[in-house]
């Protein structure tokens, strides 16, 4: 069938194209597109990609066709879903002993990248394993759930208790969520440090933070001086070299855990014999395999995450380009931008 499709190419530049999409294979689901995230890696290969590329992989949307053998009482079509990124293979050691979030075989599992369409199209087509059925939220909202997962597993790494004090770097989409996670899970004191809050993009993000309870402040020492010492936890989502000069925040046993990905040398440097008798710890949390899909549409659906307000623009797909214009430009306040196809 003939589908549009959207693909980019830096500098900033998209283009939307009509291809032929084949039927679902065995195994495989037709999903008409809903809406679909635009996500930091999109946004990086906008301005990086040499050559023309689809995009879009936070997807949620309606089952329209099936291949042999999926299981129709599962994905008949009409079902809504949200799609993993990459899944579980289920039948390794790690997977079979309770461990999928460490799954030795993700390689050897189907997903949807490098097909003739991504996220970014009007149609899309997946392998079963990745679909996961929901009922309630906006399909919009929805589209938020591997995002969400991605911070849920930031927070079962960081392993926040009842009563913890929580500092997040960085306010982007996922911070934020996390931010709303560690709340609900029971921290006592939250706070979100955050570059340049005048500018509006940080000004929208920050006041999102502010929303869910969290004390705002910049990111240089004399703006944090008054909380030195006083974070049991540091939930680091900005680059990893962030880290280093932000460890006087940490109490005494004190944990960083961190997502962010360093561009060129990602090397970091601390005083070890510091860390070690100030007993701090360093974690760092990689959602790969995507996983918590169905914890992550529930929080969304109960606006424990606060999916609504995070998303701040949406465009349709013909407006692909303005979407970009408008996640680039720190003057419009994007917070997060979803295409509904």
């Amino acid at each position: 069938m003939k589908i549009k499709a959207a693909y980019l190419k830096a500098p900033w530049k998209t283009e939307i194209r009509t291809i032929d999409l084949p039927e679902p294979q065995a195994g495989w689901v037709r999903v008409r597109v809903e809406a679909c995230g635009i996500c930091g890696t999109d946004a990086t290969a906008a301005a990086t990609a040499k050559d023309w590329q689809a995009f879009g992989h936070e997807i949620a949307g309606v089952v329209e066709a099936v291949g042999a053998g999926v299981d129709v009482k599962r994905l008949a079509p009409g079902t809504r879903v949200a799609l993993e990124s990459s899944s579980a293979c289920g039948t390794c050691a790690r997977c079979r002993n309770g461990r999928p979030a460490m799954c030795l075989e993700i390689g050897s599992v189907p997903n949807f990248w490098s097909k003739p369409s991504l996220g970014c199209a009007t149609h899309i087509n997946a392998p079963a394993i990745c679909c996961v059925p929901y009922e309630g939220p906006d399909p919009v909202v929805a589209s938020l759930a591997e995002p969400a997962g991605v911070a849920l597993d930031m927070i079962h790494t960081a392993e926040i208790g009842l009563g913890d004090s929580v500092c997040i770097v960085g306010p982007g989409p996922i911070a934020l969520m996390a931010l709303a996670l560690a709340k609900h899970r029971g921290a006592a004191r939250l706070a979100c440090l955050c570059r340049d809050v005048k500018s509006a993009r940080n000004a929208a993000r920050a006041a999102i933070a502010s929303g869910i309870g969290a004390e705002i402040c910049g990111m240089a020492p004399e703006d944090w001086a008054h909380m030195e010492k006083t974070f049991d936890h540091l939930l680091v989502t900005s680059p990893p070299a962030t880290i280093p000069p932000l460890l006087p925040l940490l109490a005494f046993g004190g944990r960083i855990t961190y997502i962010g990905i360093g561009e060129g040398d990602a090397t970091i440097s601390f005083d070890a014999n510091a860390f070690h008798f100030r007993k701090l710890e360093l974690r760092s949390s990689y959602a790969a395999p995507a996983m918590y899909f169905p914890a992550a549409l529930s929080l969304l659906g109960a606006g424990s995450i606060p999916g609504t307000e995070l998303v701040s623009h949406r465009f349709a797909l013909d407006d692909v380009q303005k979407a970009f214009d408008a996640l680039r430009d720190p003057a419009i306040g994007a917070v997060k931008v979803v295409i509904t196809p």
